[in-house]
């Protein structure tokens, strides 16, 4: 709009300008209409820089946002780390919040200890990224592939990692509280002692995954494959195994675990349950 503006008025002053001082021209050396005309658009057209702020506060209220501008700086910025080749690169302790690494590539790329909090990494691939005592709070990690990474001591609560692929990763002692991995790919992944408290592994395969010691309480195990995932002392009170299948799991040594929590789940029998817990076989 300012630009506009400013070409506009531009335009009018080139015309005053000729029709003023150019011999044999019949307002020569009189008022100049044209830049009469121009005075008057110059007035509203002064107000640009007031109009603009206000029409975005609006817009703001609908909630419309105003694209930016792609070459601006702040755009350059968001887009330098994404769709990009880092395999092997480090990013150790570096302070990397809401940074986007979108669809890039990470094998053996190493942001132990990073500061990665409401990050993007959604749809990257890698395989052996090491992520241990990151902090990644609120990221994005939906639709990834970081087969055989590790996330031991990271902070990934209310991370989203939804329809990721994490098989045979390491989140020991991590924090994924109130994250959700639904329909993410966990098996062989290892959980001991990590906090989960809230998670949703709503409709994931954790076969094979290690809980020994974890804190599950309220987690949402719905519709999630648990076929010999071994549970060895998690808590896991008010957890919820609607639909789940837990053919050959390991209960024995779980804690604040009820038959009412596996009503709904699906048993069979290798399954093993504390004493005086039952579920149905199917």
């Amino acid at each position: 709009m300012k630009l506009v503006a400013l070409i506009l008025v531009l335009l009018i002053a080139v015309m005053s300008l000729i029709t003023t001082i150019t011999p044999g021209s019949r307002r020569y050396n009189q008022p100049n209409p044209v830049a009469e005309i121009g005075k008057e658009i110059a007035k509203p057209l002064a107000q640009v820089d007031q109009i603009g702020p206000e029409l975005e506060k609006v817009l703001d209220g609908a909630g419309v946002k105003l694209p930016a501008l792609s070459g601006s700086k702040a755009a350059k910025e968001d887009l330098k780390h994404v769709a990009q080749d880092f395999t092997g690169q480090a990013f150790s302790n570096q302070d990397l919040p809401k940074s986007n690494f979108a669809s890039s590539y990470l094998s053996e790329a190493q942001f132990n200890e990073a500061l990665l909090d409401g990050a993007s990494l959604e749809g990257a691939t890698g395989k052996g990224v090491n992520f241990k005592g990151a902090r990644m709070a609120k990221s994005n990690l939906n639709a990834v592939m970081f087969v055989d990474s590790d996330f031991s001591g990271a902070e990934l609560r209310e991370a989203k990692a939804r329809a990721g692929n994490f098989s045979g990763g390491k989140f020991v002692d991590a924090d994924l509280s109130f994250s959700s991995l639904a329909g993410a790919n966990l098996s062989n992944a290892d959980f001991r002692a990590a906090y989960a408290t809230g998670a949703s592994f709503h409709s994931a395969n954790a076969a094979d995954a290690q809980f020994i010691g974890a804190d599950l309480t309220g987690v949402r195990f719905i519709n999630a494959s648990l076929a010999k995932a071994n549970f060895a002392g998690a808590n896991v009170k008010a957890a919820d195994f609607t639909g789940a299948k837990i053919h050959g799991a390991d209960f024995s040594a779980a804690v604040n675990l009820t038959s009412e929590q596996l009503t709904g789940a699906c048993a069979s029998g290798d399954t093993k349950l504390p004493e005086g817990v039952t579920a149905p076989r199917c």
